[in-house]
């Protein structure tokens, strides 16, 4: 990852991979982590937008606690820690109906229905590790035969 600002790289790489695990902490500080659709990624300012049920865990631990989202894909992966928010704006949530989120939800569920909320998650930081197929055996070869340490890919911690 580079020339783009890192942080730019990193969220366009998170929103390519759709599906993400979802971490959040219970009231007694129990980490509970569920598969979540990742709705948007704004990059600026590092917000990350999930659609859930209101009743729901993912809902009721993000409220205003610390979570983290984590990405894995194909020598890439990430965990971005930020804190939770509940959202409710019918509009945005038009936006980010589908098919597949009318079948999550149950036939004959609506964008307007207010038991659906969204998670909004503003990104604090990010650490990230990419690497490449070949490159990563090469990387491991060489550190076999030179006796260092092998570094199979980037690996980096972002801001927000």
């Amino acid at each position: 990852m580079a020339e783009k600002d890192p942080r730019t790289e990193l969220l366009e790489k998170v929103e390519e991979v759709g599906v993400v695990m979802l971490t959040t902490a219970e009231q007694d500080g129990t980490l509970a982590s569920r598969p979540m659709a990742l709705q948007e990624v704004e990059a600026e300012p590092g917000v990350l937008w999930f659609i859930t049920r209101a009743a729901g865990d993912a809902a009721q631990d993000a409220e205003g606690r610390p979570v983290n989202v984590a990405v894995q894909d194909k020598g890439f992966w990430a965990s971005v820690a930020g804190h939770g928010t509940i959202v409710r704006d019918d509009e945005r949530k038009k936006q980010y109906w589908n098919s597949a989120t009318e079948a999550f939800f149950g036939e004959g569920a609506q964008p307007d229905d207010p038991e659906i909320v969204l998670v909004r998650v503003q990104a604090e930081s990010a650490e990230y590790w990419a690497s490449g197929g070949a490159s990563t055996v090469v990387e491991i070869i060489r550190a076999k035969v030179t006796g260092d340490q092998a570094r199979p890919g980037d690996h980096d911690t972002v801001e927000f």
